[in-house]
């Protein structure tokens, strides 16, 4: 077992710098949907398979699903947002790996929409029918987006907090 602060007998002491992307048998990734007069902001990735994709990356060991979206929409794109529903959970699992991807709707607070130049070469508002043509769309992101666009059960941020100290999220 290894924690990433503080120290517990027998356990790896893993206080340095936190990798770029995550590394063992567990990843959580998280993506924010923007809508703006009906269509949603995708991303073009620089790298992979270089497509659209909602904003979003993967959550860092010090941070909540609420604050790794809000960075992550952030540095992708310069918008300030803040997570107001949950709108999908999917997982996956191979080889060892399991893998949790977790989108929500956003609210915008702020910030000048741009592309990061790193990650994201490119950025633009698709509609959904738009989003269903394209082939280089994720499809995940297209279901995920008409379920957003036409509606659906979703989760909102709880005020529940069993320890103010304690990083903690509860979406119901």
């Amino acid at each position: 077992m290894a924690f990433r602060s503080g120290h517990v007998d027998g356990a790896e002491d893993l206080t340095g710098p936190e990798p770029e992307h995550p590394t063992g048998a567990f990843t959580i990734g998280v993506g924010g949907v923007v809508v703006e007069g009906g269509r949603v902001l995708l991303v073009k990735l620089t790298y992979g398979h270089k497509g659209w994709i909602l904003p979003g990356g993967y959550v860092k060991s010090t941070e909540t699903i609420g604050k790794a979206i809000t960075r992550e929409v952030h540095e992708e794109t310069g918008l300030d947002v803040e997570p107001t529903e949950l709108v999908s959970v999917r997982s996956w699992a191979n080889e060892g790996k399991c893998d949790i991807y977790v989108a929500f709707l956003v609210k915008v607070l702020g910030g000048e929409l741009r592309p990061d130049r790193e990650e994201v070469s490119e950025l633009r508002y698709f509609t959904l029918a738009e989003m269903e043509e394209w082939k280089d769309v994720r499809k995940l992101n297209t279901w995920i987006a008409r379920r957003v666009l036409q509606g659906g059960p979703r989760l909102a941020l709880s005020d529940y907090r069993p320890n103010p100290e304690l990083l903690y999220e509860l979406w119901f």
